[in-house]
């Protein structure tokens, strides 16, 4: 097949959604396919900047990027703008102002898409929410090619598909790839389209090493004997940073050999945060890391604790798994679709510190249970979320779409 994937980054841009489309495509061009991907110039969606190269060849992928509208104040203000007056009367008029605040915006993209959309059999866009998804569909309708979208929806996040030029490329896509079974069940409740799949993200075993526990504790000036609280992603509110803290300063009181990891990209409200947290003993803070660091933590720590209360997915679950590590996350139905609670892992009620500090005390208690946990989460990782499973199921959607294409232009003639 001849795919086009877009999307609103590229490695080596960092995400969830970012690592997706990266494995995906990889994968795909390794069974033989040719894959281009068409995408901003950006590492960094809060401003868009241009930073990377206009073309690369990564694993037998074609990266094409383009360079996008940089997000100002004032392209900010008016995706505010936007929302709230969408929000408070559904008028279409809005919807413009949250296309051009949501970016990026990449006029040669859509110019490219147009001119050789004849090159492709089909076109799969990672990601709905920002505007290359908006750009990508008008294009691929007007030169009728099929689209497969990715959209990571958040059902706790309206913004993440409920405005209405979301809803028509949902509705208006071939087929939608849903991250897990909570995502497919929504939207199949919203009646956007007739076929949703089950897709998912993966991981690659040969890129989680096996690393002693000590020598990553060693890397962060833990002890031997302590137990690790690991906290691994964006720094951003919904992650649930705040209600990890606060439960690990409740385990602290009682216990002075338990230790917070915190590792991710730093954003103003983290930047707050530890002007409140930062003199308690036993938290060691880490900004952005290369990847040696992050798999150095995920070996170091006794448990992930990510509460998030807005997810589509969570792969840094999988990557705990990966190290046979038991995760804790936040009872929303995307995480829960992921972690069963008691078998792999525990979900607890967001913004809930309590039983946060209920289920820390009880693993820190029973490290037994932990091990179990963790070698619980690593088969449920084997069995179902490699890149190869997950691209089994996109490569078997991708097939469908283009049958049923084909039988309806026969059909025509």
């Amino acid at each position: 097949m001849r795919l086009l994937h877009v999307t609103h980054q590229y490695r080596p841009a960092i995400g969830g959604a970012e690592k997706y489309i990266t494995d995906l495509s990889e994968e795909l061009a390794r069974r033989g396919h040719q894959v281009d991907v068409f995408t901003s110039r950006s590492l960094d969606y809060h401003t868009w900047r241009s930073e990377l190269p206009r073309f690369e060849r990564l694993e037998g992928v074609n990266v094409y990027r383009f360079s996008s509208l940089v997000r100002t104040e004032r392209v900010w203000r008016a995706l505010a703008y936007g929302f709230a007056g969408y929000w408070r009367t559904r008028a279409r008029r809005y919807e413009p102002f949250i296309f051009y605040g949501n970016g990026p915006i990449c006029p040669g993209m859509f110019v490219a898409i147009m001119r050789r959309a004849h090159q492709y059999d089909l076109l799969h866009v990672n990601n709905l929410h920002y505007s290359h998804a908006w750009i990508a569909y008008i294009a691929a309708r007007i030169r009728h090619l099929p689209i497969v979208i990715t959209p990571h929806v958040h059902a706790e996040q309206p913004a993440t598909y409920d405005v209405g030029y979301l809803r028509t490329i949902l509705r208006n896509s071939h087929a939608i790839l849903a991250d897990t079974y909570a995502e497919k069940q929504y939207l199949d409740q919203l009646g956007l389209n007739p076929e949703i799949v089950v897709g998912g993200v993966g991981l690659r075993q040969e890129q989680f090493p096996s690393l002693g526990q000590h020598e990553g504790r060693r890397r962060f000036g833990l002890p031997e004997d302590g137990f690790v609280i690991l906290f691994l992603g964006r720094k951003t509110e919904y992650k649930g940073l705040e209600m990890a803290l606060d439960a690990f300063v409740a385990l602290r009181q009682t216990r002075s050999d338990v230790y917070f990891l915190a590792i991710g990209p730093e954003t103003e409200f983290s930047q707050a945060l530890w002007s409140r947290y930062s003199s308690v003993e036993g938290l060691v803070i880490r900004g952005t890391v290369i990847d040696e660091e992050r798999l150095a933590a995920l070996s170091a720590c006794d448990v992930l604790v990510m509460p998030s209360v807005e997810e589509a997915f969570g792969i840094v679950y999988l990557e705990a798994w990966a190290y046979r590590k038991p995760v804790i996350g936040a009872n929303i139905a995307s995480v829960a679709s992921i972690i069963t609670d008691g078998v792999n892992g525990f979900l607890v009620e967001p913004y809930r510190v309590e039983p946060l500090v209920k289920c820390l005390t009880h693993l820190l208690e029973h490290p037994e249970l932990a091990k179990r946990m963790g070698e619980s989460g690593y088969k449920r990782l084997i069995q179902r979320y490699t890149v190869e499973r997950i691209a089994d199921i996109v490569e078997g959607t991708y097939a469908r779409v283009l049958r049923r294409q084909h039988s309806l232009a026969y059909r025509h003639t």
